[in-house]
């Protein structure tokens, strides 16, 4: 026998707040099989390449975080192809860095700079200072090269749900009260999963329809909030578990049949519908890509790096509630988070 959720006693004075529990329950005893998919490489990702310096200007060189960087040569296309007597190569970090004091960085006698378990802090300017004797023109010569390296991470994404509900009326406060127990009904569905869902938006709106005179139709759109402190409890227990992208994903499909649940339900129904139920098709899942705090996508300033997360730049910042960095003057680091003046 089917258990009876501790909701059933209140929702079942209101005939839709029970249906959509029915569809909970229906939901909650189904299994919902995730297909997670193989993780593909960032494109971005060139730990095994080579980046050479530029006569032309600075160089740009995107780093996944906590990953190493490419070998990073401290040379041009053109020296590289000369012969060169006593070089001499000289790295300077960003900020003041003492490259030659962090132990995941490596420079060799060659002056090509390798990093590793790169961190968001070692985002910068980089210069590269090289003096040789060059056997062609007889002459000893020296050249500055500048590289920007910036740490990227792969969008973190989420949902918006949009849905309509037929209403009654759109002055009838029994409409506040149904949106009430769908927000609990939700929240009670995707609990364990730490994520919450949010009422974004909510309007109702007054149609004439050929053939069916005046109805009233509620428009919803829903948003889906990762609960940090929740997944921290759950990551501490079972790392495996926490995978954001794959509960993400159960969250989809949960919410998905929860509201086919409610279609499949009113075709049941015999004689007159609930006062406000789900109009069936449509239910539109948009998936809405994200930038952790510090992180935003920039296809004008980082064309090469265009779908990626890259560290705001000073002068720019990202709360996280944005997939773009947005302008700050008081922003004087790399990865800002806030805008706050003293």
């Amino acid at each position: 026998m089917e258990k009876i959720s501790p909701l059933a006693p209140t929702l079942k004075r209101l005939i839709v707040c029970g249906l959509i529990l029915n569809a909970l329950l229906a939901i909650s005893a189904t299994t919902l099989e995730i297909l997670q998919q193989q993780a593909q490489p960032s494109q971005h990702s060139s730990a095994k390449g080579k980046v050479l310096g530029s006569d032309d200007g600075p160089v740009k060189v995107y780093i996944k975080l906590h990953e190493s960087s490419p070998r990073i040569l401290c040379i041009t296309p053109q020296l590289r192809n000369m012969e060169l007597m006593d070089p001499i190569f000289n790295w300077k970090g960003p900020q003041g860095i003492k490259l030659s004091e962090k132990s995941d960085v490596h420079i060799t006698l060659t002056g090509t700079l390798t990093i590793r378990n790169f961190d968001k802090g070692l985002s910068g300017v980089y210069i590269c200072s090289i003096f040789f004797y060059n056997l062609g023109t007889k002459s000893l010569q020296s050249l500055n090269l500048k590289y920007f390296l910036y740490a990227y991470r792969d969008p973190n994404y989420s949902y918006e749900f949009q849905a309509q509900y037929h209403a009654a009326d759109c002055h009838n406060s029994y409409n506040s009260l149904f949106l009430k127990r769908l927000h609990t009904a939700l929240n009670q569905l995707v609990s364990d999963l730490a994520y919450t869902i949010s009422l974004h938006k909510s309007e109702c709106h007054t149609l004439k329809v050929p053939l069916a005179g005046i109805q009233y139709e509620l428009f919803l759109t829903l948003k889906v909030h990762l609960d940090v402190e929740a997944l921290d409890a759950i990551c501490e227990n079972e790392l495996e578990e926490c995978d954001h992208n794959v509960r993400l994903e159960k969250v989809r499909h949960r919410v998905e049949a929860f509201f086919f649940k409610q279609a499949e339900t009113y075709h049941q129904i015999i004689g007159l519908l609930p006062a406000i139920y789900y109009i069936d098709g449509t239910l539109q899942v948009i998936r809405v890509d994200r930038c952790r705090p510090g992180y935003g996508k920039d296809r004008k300033r980082h064309p090469k790096c265009a779908e990626c997360c890259v560290i705001c730049s000073p002068g720019t910042y990202n709360g996280g509630h944005h997939v773009s960095c947005l302008t700050c003057s008081d922003a004087i680091q790399y990865g800002e988070t806030d805008c706050e003046t003293e």
